[in-house]
């Protein structure tokens, strides 16, 4: 393996953004690990227990198990394995066909804030995704994607973020696994500019920037942590945390709703794998993912690769980072990968 200065400035090739990898202060890899776990809240207070019972009205979509499913039974609501919901306190007001208009106002601008806020829930209280079989994974997948196709068809809104909180101090105020989708009237500006990145990337060299990331990560191999045949997990050259983790589909793809039937599985897989390693190798430890896909509507995005971002809590923000943006990583991403890699199968 090659040695890495203790000190490094890496530049991030799609958005042009530097992180500073400093390990001279760096603890151990198993020194990051959370002292102890998240204890369970009672069940009886959990608003997820029963959604509907709780207020939050018919599900936008559900599923049963897949256990459930193959048995050919009837099943009804109180049979669920997860289902898609409204948030009961939305960062947006819900969108109703009604576009908002931006507004100028001296050297700012504003619109209303309206868009969908939704919440996926599976139905084991204390059963995170790292300790979820890959049917059970695959049918969080399939719910993103169809509610991002189902959310695609409003003409005023731009993106759809989705994203998952584990964990409190990552922002999971409900201890219940669940994820969320955002609907939004613009691209935020984190998708932007990684999207401008890739597209002056192609532009210049008339290939996807993702593309040559993958097959540059799969020769040198030292930030691989696992693959199979459709979806690759690494830990980022230029990682913005410690133990920052990604996934990428292997063949060039814009779209996260597009995957095949036949690659879901493959997908969760993959995702199971990474969060597991950090369910048994941080001690489960708080993190954040989120999927960057391509904006609806106008333009041509065939340049983009969609991919899913995994953000371990390893750190909190000061002075430097919030002065200059420049973030400091204190674990190199190949030590990540080679601590992390231990855990993925086990």
């Amino acid at each position: 393996m090659m040695e890495h200065p203790k000190t490094e400035l890496r530049q991030d090739p799609v958005s042009g953004e530097w992180v500073l990898l400093s390990t001279v202060r760096a603890r151990r890899p198993n020194q990051f690990a959370r002292s102890k776990k998240e204890k369970s809240p009672p069940r009886a207070a959990c608003p997820f227990e029963d959604p509907q019972k709780s207020g939050n009205g018919s599900p936008l979509l559900w599923f049963v198990h897949p256990q459930k499913r193959k048995k050919g039974d009837v099943v009804v609501l109180r049979d669920w394995f997860l289902q898609v919901i409204r948030n009961k306190y939305p960062a947006l007001s819900h969108h109703y066909k009604t576009c908002p208009t931006l507004i100028r106002d001296g050297v700012g601008a504003y619109m209303q804030g309206v868009g969908f806020h939704e919440v996926v829930v599976t139905s084991p209280h204390s059963r995170s995704i790292a300790h979820m079989s890959v049917e059970e994974v695959e049918l969080i997948i399939r719910a993103y994607q169809e509610r991002i196709h189902d959310l695609s068809a409003e003409k005023c809104l731009e993106y759809v973020l989705v994203f998952h909180n584990h964990g409190r101090e990552a922002g999971a105020s409900i201890y219940h696994p669940h994820s969320q989708l955002i609907a939004l009237p613009i691209v935020p500006a984190d998708v932007h500019v990684s999207i401008q990145g890739s597209r002056r990337y192609y532009h210049r060299k008339r290939r996807c920037v993702h593309c040559d990331i993958i097959r540059w990560e799969r020769r040198k191999k030292e930030r691989v942590l696992y693959k199979n045949k459709s979806f690759i997990l690494l830990a980022p050259h230029v990682s913005k945390a410690a133990f920052e983790m990604r996934i990428y589909p292997l063949k060039h793809q814009s779209r996260f709703e597009s995957i095949a039937t036949k690659d879901r599985p493959l997908l969760a897989d993959v995702l199971i794998a990474a969060l597991r390693s950090i369910y048994r190798g941080l001690n489960d430890i708080a993190y954040n993912y989120f999927i960057h896909t391509t904006p609806f509507g106008r333009g041509h995005f065939d340049h983009y690769h969609w991919h899913l971002e995994i953000l371990p809590k390893t750190a909190t923000f000061g002075g430097v980072e919030l002065g200059t943006g420049l973030e400091i990583v204190t674990v190199s991403p190949e030590d990540a990968a080679q601590y992390l890699r231990r855990f993925v199968s086990k």
